[in-house]
């Protein structure tokens, strides 16, 4: 005859501890293999309906300059805020597996970013609520210069004048 053997408490936790981890890993699974593409069409929808535009911001995960431009930019408190109150913001790392549509356009954000003429990073689009492409920044730009071309882009400037124009006549208004 067989006895069965008792677990300890100790022993008891270690399934419970399995199958948790089980259970992590699963949702971790689904939420990678089931996200949700970045649909630039809704967020340039969601732009129109809070009178913004919209700020796509590419980097690469490996760039010097794309971290320090983030450091340095993006995360400044009074250019995030000016961003935060002009644009919507999306944040594009060419090295993640997010889909993107905007318009015909479906796969990687770096398919993406090169259909829209990036080559180099960080690079920047800003897109108004027509959907259509207004300002395209590339490369590095510390804080200051950055701040311009945000209020550039924010003031619609670009309607009327090319950025040195905008430029010059900010510094005679100073």
């Amino acid at each position: 005859m067989a006895y069965a053997k008792s677990l300890s408490p100790q022993q008891q936790k270690k399934p419970n501890m399995n199958l948790i981890k089980i259970l992590i890993l699963a949702l971790f699974l689904h939420v990678t293999i089931y996200a949700e593409p970045i649909n630039i069409d809704n967020i340039v929808s969601q732009a129109k309906k809070e009178n913004k535009q919209v700020l796509l911001f590419f980097n690469m995960t490996r760039c010097g300059a794309c971290k320090e431009m983030i450091k340095t930019s993006i995360e400044d408190a009074d250019i995030r805020r000016r961003i935060d109150r002009d644009f919507l913001y999306v944040g594009m790392n060419i090295n993640s597996k997010d889909e993107v549509i905007h318009k015909t356009f479906k796969g990687s954000v770096h398919g993406f970013a090169k259909s829209l003429g990036i080559n180099l990073y960080p690079s920047a689009i800003f897109l108004g609520c027509d959907n259509e492409q207004k300002y395209h920044l590339v490369g590095y730009r510390d804080k200051d210069k950055f701040s311009t071309i945000i209020e550039y882009v924010s003031t619609k400037s670009y309607k009327s004048m090319d950025l040195e124009s905008f430029i010059n006549e900010k510094d005679f208004n100073d």
